[in-house]
């Protein structure tokens, strides 16, 4: 967004609530014995969660979810794990389809151009599969190589009438944009030291630096929108994170892009008496409509690559991928479906050894012996848009800088866990169909959101049941953009990002046309 209007000759100023974390100052090839805790708190990913932002939320009356909140320049890109999907056709209408939530005011044919110049601006390899549920672009760099065991489940999946594709993520096989090649460590959602995984601070923020019209504004936590008598958004009033000094910044537009907990607190916490409800919001819709990703998987180790002498399969963690295929069964009893990503958890640790009975020699030989089989299944399915299903805001819970904090409310609904139940009976249809030891999840009900939350802020074609039209603008205050996951009407079981990406750069486009006709 900072770039193309930047290039488009706005001014533009970005708040960010944290600060830089140069790529020189990663973690993400330290060995485990080099960090203090070796590796199981966290400590690689550490510097980019600044400050209390891990803690300064709550839970209450909710299902075992979280919600992935960062504060860094780059945002959540600084250590993703890229995976970029574009929503199929029919994600974009699940009342005309399924009779379940509400259509999106707009259609994959209308986002299908942003879709294509996003995955050319940020680089993607992959393949067109020529599968409607995954709808493929047409500059794809080279695929990733596929690992052994990658195969071995292609064998399996292909017997099963089930499609394995190559992944598509934003990471480049070959120079590109300057950005060099993958080398294959292993270590993509720790963040890249290399800035081959796409990386907003490394690919865009410099070509907005270079138009002479942008300013970082790091350390800036937004407390509050401020708006004008007319009830217009006029800047934003924020706290010198450093300082703890709050400071204000003027604007004729103010697009929000604080991913989707933290947009539905700030617009709740912009209380004024033009908009005693909080920003956009006399329908109340603000903060609802909360949902993400459920989860679920497996890991399996192969017979095929027991005993093998130990290999480098480090890669850039997921590989492969398989889409959706519970609709080509026909019609199910729940809306919906999942995807497995595979391998993205990686080969450090050998997962296995907390579940095998045993000690000592015999033990740890087994352990060797399994690892090299290692195949990781991880799912993510759809989760309904309901919208009892919220963020709030209340005085009395408050950050260290005084601000109001969000609290999660959220339960699973009845598609939902019909979904999940049946997901995990075809997971383990695929385990059972693998040669090799098996440790599915053992949960007893789905979690979320595997740091894919949406809709607390959603476009739609109804101004009773949304707040933004289908470029991301506020009804109420139209110099308002939104444009993060909050945006979304509903999910599929796709990752949101690239989705994300390609609304913003179309809101990008109508904020700049706009301005040329002087509505904005």
């Amino acid at each position: 967004m900072a770039k193309e209007l930047c290039e488009g000759g706005a001014k533009v100023i970005l708040l960010e609530a944290g600060g830089e974390v140069p790529l020189t100052k990663f973690l993400s090839h330290k060995w485990p014995y080099e960090l203090p805790y070796r590796g199981f708190r966290g400590e690689k990913q550490a510097p980019f969660y600044q400050g209390k932002v891990s803690t300064s939320i709550r839970y209450e009356g909710s299902d075992q979810v979280s919600v992935d909140r960062i504060r860094v320049v780059g945002g959540r890109t600084v250590h993703w794990n890229a995976v970029v999907l574009r929503y199929a056709a029919r994600d974009f209408k699940e009342w005309s389809m399924n009779g379940i939530e509400e259509d999106w005011p707009l259609t994959y044919d209308e986002l299908e151009p942003y879709y294509e110049r996003v995955e050319r601006m940020i680089g993607v390899c992959g393949r067109d599969d020529g599968l409607e549920i995954v709808p493929a672009g047409k500059h794809y760099l080279p695929p990733l190589p596929w690992r052994c065991s990658e195969q071995i489940l292609h064998r399996t999946t292909q017997s099963m009438g089930i499609p394995l594709i190559s992944v598509r993520k934003a990471v480049v096989t070959v120079v590109y944009d300057g950005r060099p090649p993958c080398h294959y460590c292993g270590h993509c959602m720790d963040g890249c030291d290399v800035g081959a995984i796409f990386n907003s601070a490394v690919a865009m923020l410099p070509k907005a630096q270079r138009t002479g019209n942008f300013k970082l504004r790091q350390n800036a936590l937004a407390r509050e929108i401020l708006v004008n008598q007319a009830g217009l958004a006029r800047g934003v009033r924020f706290v010198d994170t450093r300082t703890k000094q709050e400071q204000e910044v003027k604007a004729k537009v103010v697009v929000v892009c604080c991913a989707t907990v933290e947009s539905a607190r700030l617009l709740l916490n912009s209380r004024s008496p033009q908009h005693p409800n909080g920003l956009a919001n006399s329908n109340g819709v603000v903060g609802r409509y909360l949902h993400g990703h459920l989860g679920g998987g497996a890991d399996i180790y192969l017979q095929e690559l027991e005993g093998v002498p130990p290999f480098n399969q480090d890669g850039a963690t997921d590989h492969v991928y398989i889409p959706r295929y519970n609709h080509l069964a026909g019609k199910k009893d729940y809306a919906g479906g999942w995807g497995f990503q595979v391998n993205f958890s990686g080969y450090m640790f050998p997962r296995h050894a907390a579940r095998l009975v045993g000690y000592g020699a015999a033990y740890k030989e087994r352990v060797r012996r399994m690892q090299p089989g290692y195949l990781m299944l991880g799912a993510f399915g759809k989760v309904e848009a309901r919208p009892e299903n919220r963020v709030t805001v209340a005085p009395q819970h408050t950050d260290e800088y005084g601000i109001p904090i969000p609290i999660v409310h959220f339960r699973f609904g009845e598609n939902d866990l019909a979904l999940w139940r049946d997901k995990n009976r075809s997971l383990m249809e695929i385990c059972s169909n693998l040669k090799g030891e098996a440790f599915p999840d053992s949960s007893q009900a789905p979690s979320g959101f595997a740091s894919h939350e949406v809709g607390t802020i959603r476009m739609g074609k109804n101004p009773k049941t949304s707040v933004l039209n289908s470029f991301c603008q506020a009804r109420e205050v139209k110099n308002l953009f939104v444009t993060d996951g909050s945006c979304f009407t509903t999910s599929s079981e796709k990752n949101p990002t690239l989705t994300i990406m390609a609304l913003s750069l179309r809101a990008a486009d109508y904020i700049k046309d706009q301005r040329r006709r002087s509505q904005l």
